[in-house]
């Protein structure tokens, strides 16, 4: 999912957390959605006036050539000669979409906003047509694609695809959780050696379809793809420090790894259940003390001074700081492992 956003740097950390992120990312996503046609590529409205319309919302717009005739025909064929394989390497939260509109008649309506990017990325396929109304969105798979998803999902092969897939997915995500951001050359490569298993032409296509879906990214100045981390608040001006593109060497401890799998380093484990424990029941209602300790582990990673962390946990609060409250984001800020390429800040 593109990293689209108007969060500034001037703007207090508060407005950057975590939870802020992910919402302005769900907005941009709803935004996006509104733009396209609100009918799929094989429904009878799909007439060659709206080709090219079509293709500049699909992921093809960045895959074929700008100087290629673009017919509604020629699309079909394009989404119907990739599905055989491309059905077998969706984002987690796709395959599950997909799975959903198959057992409901291939149109689904939902007010899970969490689920939005996935929906975005299934539009981009030229799989399905978005709509939305208030709260509510709807997603509608097109008929000439239920029955080519069904044989492909019936498939002894895709099982293992997916497992592979999975494994992938976790390893990446575990990667961003230490280091904070990616470049994209590298996870493309092992996704094309470890998940697809194979040298076709089409790989590429899938590869790159399948980064863009499953992990927010922004480009370089080489119009290379940069995954991030969803906390990470200032890619771009961590970009602009680094020189414009990014060129991360990793090493990593099998502990760490599985940490970042897991969704927290085993050194941070005592941190965040210190934190959570002195939030909890003393945050205004919007707050949950679970999500609020994120959001502070997230900024520390981030590097942000211990004053603009005392200010955000006091914006999350419905009284005053307390001196245990205190202590418990001190050894937060104090022992918790900066990203990569954030300058250490630590005491120990």
């Amino acid at each position: 999912m593109l990293r689209e956003t108007s969060i500034l740097h001037e703007q207090d950390w508060s407005e950057k957390t975590l939870s802020i992120l992910r919402e302005k990312q769900f907005e941009a996503c709803e935004r996006r959605l509104q733009k396209t046609l609100q009918f799929n590529l094989f429904s009878p409205q799909a007439t060659n006036t709206f080709a090219q319309k079509l293709f500049e919302q699909s992921y093809f717009a960045s895959e074929f050539s700008g100087d290629r005739l673009i017919t509604v025909e020629k699309l079909r064929a394009e989404v119907l000669k990739l599905l055989p394989y491309e059905a077998h390497y969706l984002s987690s939260a796709e395959n599950a979409l997909v799975e959903q509109l198959l057992l409901s008649g291939g149109r689904l309506s939902s007010r899970n906003w969490e689920e939005i990017p996935a929906a975005e990325a299934l539009a981009c396929r030229l799989w399905c047509s978005f709509q939305s109304s208030g709260d509510l969105w709807t997603l509608e798979l097109a008929q000439e694609l239920r029955e080519p998803l069904v044989k492909a999902f019936t498939q002894e092969k895709h099982s293992a695809a997916r497992t592979r897939t999975f494994r992938y997915d976790v390893t990446i995500h575990g990667l961003l959780y230490i280091t904070g951001f990616l470049p994209s050359l590298q996870p493309r490569e092992m996704f094309k050696r470890d998940v697809l298993k194979s040298k076709a032409e089409w790989t590429d296509v899938i590869a790159n379809r399948y980064i863009k879906a499953s992990f927010e990214y922004i480009t370089d100045d080489n119009d290379q793809a940069v995954l991030l981390h969803p906390g990470l608040a200032d890619p771009y001006r961590l970009l602009w420090t680094l020189g414009g593109t990014v060129n991360a060497a990793i090493t990593l401890t099998e502990e760490s790894l599985l940490g970042g799998m897991n969704g927290m380093l085993a050194e941070e484990i005592p941190l965040h259940e210190s934190m959570h424990n002195e939030l909890y029941d003393n945050l205004r209602p919007e707050w949950r003390a679970d999500e609020a300790a994120d959001d502070l582990r997230f900024l520390v990673k981030q590097n942000v001074s211990y004053k603009d962390l005392e200010a955000v946990m006091a914006s999350m609060l419905c009284i005053r700081p307390t001196d245990a409250m205190r202590q418990a984001l001190a050894n937060l800020y104090n022992n918790t492992p900066r990203w990569i390429a954030m300058s250490a800040n630590l005491l120990h």
